[in-house]
């Protein structure tokens, strides 16, 4: 369980964290012929999920806690 805090954010959620790592929300836009991801944890294909920012993995919004 990848553990979040400093939660900011409307439309896309943003956080950092207990390695100090920045995560954000993200969906896979078609239109803008983005391809769909796999997650880091479980290997699920992913039309939305986290994207480290400081590493580029992605993991399913269930493998997300908010402290």
């Amino acid at each position: 369980m990848i553990k979040l805090t400093n939660i900011e954010g409307i439309a896309r959620l943003s956080g950092t964290d207990e390695n100090g790592a920045s995560w954000i929300q993200f969906e896979v836009d078609y239109l803008a012929e983005q391809t769909e991801g796999e997650c880091a944890i479980c290997g699920e294909t992913l039309v939305s999920g986290w994207m480290c920012l400081d590493g580029g993995e992605e993991v399913c919004s269930s493998h997300i806690e908010y402290v």
